[in-house]
């Protein structure tokens, strides 16, 4: 499964060139990671309400071409790899039609006590739906 994101670029996340500053990826790509949530059945409200959370212990971005302001970037999401303990995800950012940024992120599954949490066993259903969502790199 890939899902698709559309972010407006705001001015104030720009640089005096009128560049996208590199800091705001990550939180492009959380915006993402949550529709991508959504869509896969398992949304970040039903995680908090269970005490569950995805933290991200990883982050690789590869800038390829800048983004500017005004306009909007799309953001493809998927999953590269789900284990019971473990999930990586692969974004790749598009603005006027063009790659200008790919990212992965990888996360581990944590429970209401912020320890390692297997999901395949404490949540048998969400980890199908996670595992049945992996696309192939």
């Amino acid at each position: 499964m890939i899902t698709e994101t559309v972010i407006d670029v705001r001015y104030p996340e720009c640089d005096q060139m009128g560049i996208v500053h590199h800091a705001v990826y990550p939180i492009w790509y959380e915006i993402a990671r949550m529709d991508y949530f959504e869509q896969v059945g398992f949304s970040f409200s039903a995680m908090h309400e269970k005490g569950i959370d995805p933290p991200m212990v990883d982050l690789h971005v590869m800038f390829q071409a800048p983004v500017r302001y005004p306009g909007q970037v799309t953001i493809r999401t998927k999953a590269t790899f789900a284990a019971p303990k473990k999930l990586r995800l692969h974004y790749e950012t598009y603005y006027l039609g063009k790659l200008v940024n790919v990212c992965e992120t990888f996360h581990i599954w944590t429970g209401p006590d912020g320890r390692s949490l297997d999901m395949e066993q404490n949540l048998p259903e969400v980890y199908e739906k996670l595992t049945g969502a992996v696309e192939a790199e």
